[in-house]
């Protein structure tokens, strides 16, 4: 009889690569790349019929920091009015609910899609069903055809939504982390594509204010 007892795993002593948890392959788009993305969205998507729906779409995932499966989970009755601002009730990653207010450009740009619509998907086919997973992906990057389309990808639009929230000088690295729906600040700065841009360097304020000190120190 043949016994696999005490035989180790002939992997047990394979040296594996060390993984940055940080590092993310994706690469993203500027503000300027996204606004050029957007009108392209707008007014060149392939498809002129779908050209709504694409403008609408890609400023609810950026503008509200979504995943794309709760943003096409979402339905029209989702939407309402709380305290002066259009929102959507949203279900997010872990199951919970959410309420995200709407920006009013993107708001214009939803109802300009929803041309009078009250109930269904919020985003759905010409024949009102839900979009299933390869048109959630190619209604994203379809509409960046013009703007590199290899780079364009559902969850690349949340990654590039933290990364120029995080870049405000006004930035709430604590506001940015809740309206982005992470429970841990790490995931948050995972995000973050600007992190490890040198010209983002604290040094270079405080070496600005002491320079500063020195010539006032001088006179």
């Amino acid at each position: 009889m043949v016994s696999d007892d005490g035989v180790k795993n002939p992997f047990d002593a394979v040296q594996r690569p060390v993984i940055d948890p940080d590092y993310s392959p994706t690469p993203g788009y500027t503000e300027q790349e996204w606004a050029k993305l957007v009108v392209t969205a707008r007014d060149h998507h392939r498809v002129a019929a779908y050209r709504k729906r694409a403008y609408a779409l890609l400023l609810m995932l950026y503008t509200l920091c979504l995943r794309i499966d709760s943003l096409l989970n979402a339905r029209v009755e989702h939407l309402g009015y709380d305290k002066g601002h259009h929102v959507l009730r949203v279900k997010v990653k872990g199951g919970g609910w959410k309420t995200k207010p709407i920006p009013p450009v993107t708001w214009d740009a939803l109802q300009d899609y929803l041309d009078g619509r009250t109930e269904g998907w919020l985003f759905c086919t010409s024949s009102g069903a839900q979009l299933d997973e390869t048109c959630r992906v190619a209604a994203v990057r379809r509409a960046g055809q013009a703007r590199q389309p290899s780079r364009t990808s559902p969850h690349g639009v949340k990654g590039d939504g933290v990364t120029h929230a995080l870049a405000k000088p006004d930035a709430r690295p604590d506001k940015v982390q809740r309206w982005a729906d992470h429970k841990d600040s790490r995931t948050t700065q995972r995000y973050n594509r600007r992190k490890e841009l040198l010209d983002d360097s604290p040094g270079y304020g405080l070496g600005a204010d002491i320079a500063g000190g020195l010539e006032h120190g001088a006179d």
